[in-house]
């Protein structure tokens, strides 16, 4: 289905001076925020040093989160400034740089390593977690962390920009030139993964390519394929088979050939692809949810046909249970069999709903009931540069990050969860009954929409709502 693009407006095209007292009005003594909680103003629009933005509140480590704990059978996950959390049989334990070893709480990619520690690929290098210690290892000649794997010797491999680096005591980098060549030849490297004989496998933009520990095997268009692919994500399946998620669907090498494996149904990139024990080959994608494929039948899940929290999906496992974990950018959502269990902030320990990365180890957890937390309120104010309020304009607020561009009838039209209100008289705006979370805050300025918390830096700043509090945003002056 043709859905339109519409044009979201942020601070480079309508400047924001924004006075947001993020923290809920029972905070006392907020601290300075982080960088990517800041709103930048152009240097020329700062008529007077703008106020700094409290630091969105890190949630109290659960009971135990110091003591060792058993990764035997746990489920982590990342986040993208909140560090790590992690899902065990005694519970929720969070792990960030104020309570734990770990290096850096900017976190990008996860792994298992066949020792039982988990690897966390994150800004500042790598970090090994065995349950009880941390062991931080240095970022090699890269900038980000697409994907981490382990191999059989404990080895790290980093897939990211210009290539792939293995870490042995030291790094040693091989080169996006080496993974794919001619017209199909890119520095973008997606992800890396180990197959069960030990062949190291990754995929770029446009190629796949294998590592016997001396040469690498280059498959793309001419080289295997007939045409050129758009390719993202692998896996493997229960006989050791490389499976490639790319644009048309889904690739599988059986006997040196790559069987194609397509649906029409298939309407969205996909971010990731797992493969269960059963056969089943999951697709998790950014836009459009999760697509199974069982004896080539396809079948699409998202948050309007299902329980799933969120069609953004940022990250899949599947446990031996063969149970489906899916981080979603609100929230974690685990299908078992036909039915789903849906964690938040609004009802677990969780410190965000937008989760990035995921590792699950052997059975995986029992799962905790959830806790249904007091909803709380989101207040503000809006002006013009001359002082006079923004009157009964539309105002939204939905929960997951906006780019710019958004394709419902309104930002937040087509997000799983979303409120609409107007500014009063004064300019004034109230939303009543918010689960507790972060939102994102969005008004619409004449016959546009502008984004009314800042969209700069590593991630777009969301206001965070408390349970049972009400959280003032403040005066936001707009400043054409």
């Amino acid at each position: 289905m043709y859905k339109k693009i519409h044009s979201l407006l942020t601070w480079m095209s309508i400047f924001l001076l924004v006075s947001l007292a993020c923290a809920s009005t029972a905070t006392q003594n907020p601290t300075p925020a982080s960088p990517s909680e800041q709103i930048a103003v152009p240097a020329e629009t700062q008529v007077e040093a703008p106020p700094t933005v409290p630091s969105q509140p890190t949630a109290a480590p659960a009971v135990g989160a110091q003591s060792a704990v058993n990764l035997s059978n746990a489920a982590c996950f990342g986040t993208q400034d909140k560090g790590v959390v992690c899902l065990t049989d005694n519970g929720w334990q969070i792990y960030d740089t104020d309570n734990s070893q770990l290096a850096s709480d900017y976190i990008t990619a996860l792994a298992s390593c066949p020792n039982g520690s988990i690897a966390v690929a994150h800004y500042d290098g790598v970090s090994l977690f065995d349950g009880k210690n941390w062991k931080n290892v240095s970022q090699g000649e890269y900038t980000t962390a697409n994907a981490l794997a382990c191999d059989g010797e404990n080895r790290l491999w980093v897939a990211h920009f210009k290539g792939v680096s293995r870490y042995d005591g030291t790094w040693t980098q091989f080169s996006s030139a080496d993974l794919a060549t001619g017209s199909s030849a890119t520095d973008l490297v997606y992800d890396v993964d180990v197959a069960s004989d030990g062949t190291i496998w990754v995929v770029t933009a446009n190629s796949v390519a294998s590592f016997d520990g001396n040469a690498w095997t280059v498959y793309q268009e001419g080289q295997g394929f007939d045409q050129k692919m758009f390719f993202k994500s692998l896996a493997f399946d229960a006989d050791g088979h490389p499976v490639v998620a790319h644009s048309n669907g889904v690739a599988v090498l059986r006997g040196g050939k790559w069987e194609l494996l397509k649906s029409s149904n298939f309407l969205s990139s996909p971010e990731q692809i797992v493969v269960g024990a059963d056969g089943k080959i999951w697709l998790g994608t950014l836009t459009n949810g999760i697509y199974v494929v069982e004896k080539g039948a396809w079948k699409n899940f998202t948050f309007q046909n299902s329980d799933l929290s969120s069609d953004s999906i940022t990250a899949l496992a599947v446990d031996k249970q063969g149970r489906v974990w899916a981080s979603t950018e609100y929230g974690l959502s685990i299908l078992t069999g036909d039915a789903w269990t849906v964690f938040r902030m609004d009802n677990s320990a969780l410190p965000v709903n937008d989760l990035r990365g995921a590792v699950v180890m052997g059975t995986g957890p029992a799962l905790p009931s959830t806790q249904e937390k007091p909803a709380g309120s989101l207040t503000g104010q809006v002006k013009q540069e001359d002082g006079a309020p923004v009157a009964n304009s539309d105002v939204e607020i939905c929960v997951e990050i906006l780019g710019s561009t958004y394709f419902g009838d309104t930002p937040c039209a087509d997000q799983p969860f979303f409120l609409t209100g107007k500014t009063d008289a004064q300019g004034k705006f109230v939303f009543e009954n918010v689960p507790p979370g972060y939102y994102t805050l969005v008004m619409k300025v004449g016959d546009q929409w502008a984004q009314l918390t800042g969209n700069i830096g590593l991630v777009s700043e969301q206001v965070l709502v408390e349970p049972g509090e009400m959280t003032d945003v403040g005066t936001i002056t707009i400043k054409k």
